[in-house]
């Protein structure tokens, strides 16, 4: 399992920085685009979806602060998911490969995430 856990967070970083790059400096001919993503591109918000892949990649690599890496891909996993299979099927394959590399590495960190799914807590003032 261990060889499991590593082998996901190198290629999920892998993956992510590789990708989050290629949205600033094109080196992976990309598809022509669908009019969704014209939108993200025109408009400049990739680039904050792209900044956010390159550090949580990195974050991966460097194996240093792997839940918030988790946590900081976790809607843009969802977002490539539902982009794939909503909008543009061509590449439908990385939605599944992303979700599994994601979700083994989420059930080893399942422990730092506990105090996320607590129905009431105490904060400082409350």
């Amino acid at each position: 399992m261990r060889y499991a856990v590593k082998t996901s967070r190198i290629l999920l970083g892998l993956i992510f920085l590789i990708f989050g790059l290629n949205g600033f400096y094109i080196f992976i001919p990309v598809p022509e685009f669908h009019p969704f993503m014209e939108i993200l591109v025109e408009s400049g918000y990739i680039y904050l979806i792209k900044t956010v892949e390159v550090i949580a990649g990195l974050m991966l690599l460097a194996n240093r602060f792997v839940p918030l890496a988790l946590l900081l891909l976790a809607m843009d996993i969802v977002n490539i998911t539902a982009y794939h299979l909503l909008l543009d099927p061509r590449n439908w394959i990385a939605a599944p490969v992303i979700i599994i590399l994601w979700s083994l590495l989420f059930y080893n960190y399942r422990y730092s995430f506990a105090s996320l799914f607590t129905i009431k807590t105490k904060g400082i003032y409350s």
